[in-house]
C-alpha cells in the first residue's frame, strides 16, 4: 500500500510542476500577422480625370485642305506646340491625359478626331470617312492651328496609325519641327519606315514595345537610315501605342512621359 501511495504522490507532484491547469486554446489574435500585400505600382506623374482634362482645354474646329471639318481640343500655351494623332480604332480621347501633362509643363497641344471619327459630346465629331486616302495631309492644317495660336515650333506625333501618318507627312514635305513616333507599323502608302525617314531631318523620337507584335521593330536599321538627330527607345512591354499609357506598367508609361518631356525640351 505504501508503494502505491508513493506513486500517486509522485504523479501529483509532476502534474503540479507542469501547471496542472488545462491549457487554453491559442488566441487567434495572437497569431503572427501575414505580410500585408504590396501596394500597386502607380505613376509618379499627376493623374487627372476626364472632367479636369476637359476643363483645362477648349474645343476647336478646323478645316482640312479639302474643306473637311475636323474637331479637336486645344490645351495649354507655349512657344512649342505638339499635335497628337490617335490610333485606329479610337478617337482623340486616347491622348487627353498626355495632352494635359504636356500643357501643365508649358506646351500647347492639339488633339483631334481623325476623319470619320465621331465620339460625340465634348470629344467632338469629325467629318469625312475613315481611311480616306491622303488623310495624312490633315496634319498640315493641324500644325497651322498651333502656329495661329502662337506656337513658333510644332512637333507632330502619334500612336500606331497616328505615328505612321506623322512620319509620312514629314517625309513628304510637312513643315514641322520634330517627330514623336509611338508603335507605328512598318509600311504606310507602300513606303517602309527606312524609306520615309531618310527624308526627315528634324529631331525624331521613335518608341515601341519590345514585345509588341503589332508594331514595327525599331533599332539599328532605322538608325542607320535616318539623318541625325534621332533617338530610339525600346520599351519593356507588349502593349501597343497609347494602351501603354492607359493600361500598361506604370513604370513603362512613365518612361514614355519622361522621354517625351526630355525630347521636347530640346526642340
Amino acid at each position: 500500500m505504501r508503494a502505491r501511495w508513493a506513486i500517486v504522490a509522485f504523479v501529483l507532484v509532476v502534474a503540479a510542476a507542469c501547471g496542472g491547469e488545462e491549457s487554453s486554446p491559442p488566441d487567434p489574435r495572437a497569431e503572427t500577422p501575414s505580410a500585408s500585400p504590396s501596394a500597386e505600382p502607380t505613376s509618379s506623374f499627376p493623374v487627372l480625370d476626364e472632367s479636369e482634362l476637359l476643363a483645362m482645354s477648349e474645343p476647336v474646329r478646323f478645316e482640312a485642305a479639302d474643306g473637311i471639318r475636323l474637331d479637336g481640343r486645344l490645351f495649354g500655351s507655349g512657344d512649342v506646340g505638339v499635335v497628337l494623332s490617335h490610333m485606329r480604332p479610337g478617337d482623340q480621347g486616347q491622348w487627353l491625359a498626355f495632352a494635359g501633362l504636356l500643357a501643365d509643363r508649358g506646351y500647347r497641344v492639339l488633339t483631334y478626331d481623325r476623319r470619320g471619327e465621331c465620339p460625340g459630346g465634348d470629344l467632338g465629331c469629325s467629318e469625312g470617312r475613315g481611311g480616306d486616302p491622303g488623310a495624312w495631309r490633315d496634319l498640315g492644317s493641324a500644325v497651322e492651328v498651333l502656329r495661329d495660336e502662337g506656337s513658333e515650333r510644332v512637333v507632330v506625333g502619334g500612336a500606331s496609325l497616328g505615328a505612321m501618318e506623322s512620319l509620312y507627312a514629314l517625309s513628304h514635305g510637312l513643315d514641322a519641327n520634330g517627330l514623336i513616333w509611338l508603335s507605328g507599323l512598318d509600311l504606310y502608302e507602300g513606303e517602309s519606315i527606312q524609306e520615309q525617314v531618310r527624308n526627315v531631318r528634324v529631331p525624331k523620337l521613335f518608341m515601341g514595345g519590345a514585345f509588341d507584335p503589332n508594331s514595327a521593330p525599331i533599332g539599328p536599321a532605322i538608325e542607320r537610315a535616318a539623318p541625325r538627330p534621332i533617338e530610339i527607345v525600346s520599351l519593356d512591354t507588349g502593349e501597343h501605342g497609347t494602351d501603354i499609357l492607359r493600361f500598361g506598367d506604370p513604370a513603362v508609361a512613365d518612361e514614355i512621359r519622361q522621354t517625351v518631356l526630355d525630347f521636347l525640351a530640346g526642340i
